[in-house]
């Protein structure tokens, strides 16, 4: 696998903020994007950088309370100082206010099963179709092959336009193929929450 799996080791880490608000759209990855991208400018061109959609207390149609939710951006510890002068200040998501507080750091591991909520790639809105291109991304990606499972489809919003993905299951990878999936994530969007993983135990 050799140089396919340069930066491995590299401080990727995990911010998660506590996260405060009422209802909001469940399909609100790029109004979150925005709505942090208006505050730090250099967002746009940190594709080092993932934001995974809020996670709230429940779900009520094409709706989310947030409440007492959750924040989680994955980062390079260096880019750290970015975010922190988020707290406290609302952030707007289209006339939404969604208020945080002081982040924790959790460093990422190296698990054998990793899934994520939503995986997009140009032309491949079809199952079959994106579980052959997503195979031959994570192989290109780690080196090596792994188990792969696509479950739900789902389609997100960016600027006015849908998008078609597919949520996606791995299983018995590597350490270091689980530790480059995390890091870089696979597929596109990165920003709105698509291509990111988590330990398949963890709830989404």
């Amino acid at each position: 696998m050799g140089s396919n799996l340069k930066g491995v080791g590299m401080p990727v880490v995990d911010l998660l903020f506590p996260a405060r608000s009422g209802v909001i759209p469940i399909d609100h990855g790029y109004l979150l994007f925005s709505a942090l991208a208006a505050r730090i400018h250099t967002l746009h061109e940190r594709q080092d950088i993932g934001i995974f959609n809020l996670r709230g207390e429940n779900t009520v149609g094409e709706s989310l309370y947030l409440g007492r939710g959750t924040m989680r951006l994955r980062c390079p510890a260096e880019a750290i100082p970015l975010f922190l002068g988020l707290v406290g200040s609302p952030l707007d998501l289209a006339g939404r206010h969604v208020t945080l507080g002081p982040p924790t750091i959790r460093a990422l591991e190296p698990v054998a099963r990793l899934s994520a909520r939503i995986v997009t790639f140009k032309h491949s809105v079809e199952e079959g179709t994106f579980r052959a291109t997503a195979q031959r991304f994570i192989e290109e990606l780690t080196g090596t092959s792994c188990s792969l499972q696509v479950v739900r489809r789902r389609i997100v919003t960016i600027a006015g336009t849908k998008v078609v993905g597919f949520g996606l299951e791995l299983e018995d990878l590597k350490p270091e193929s689980s530790m480059v999936l995390q890091e870089k994530g696979l597929g596109g969007r990165r920003h709105m929450g698509c291509g990111l993983f988590l330990p398949k135990r963890a709830s989404r």
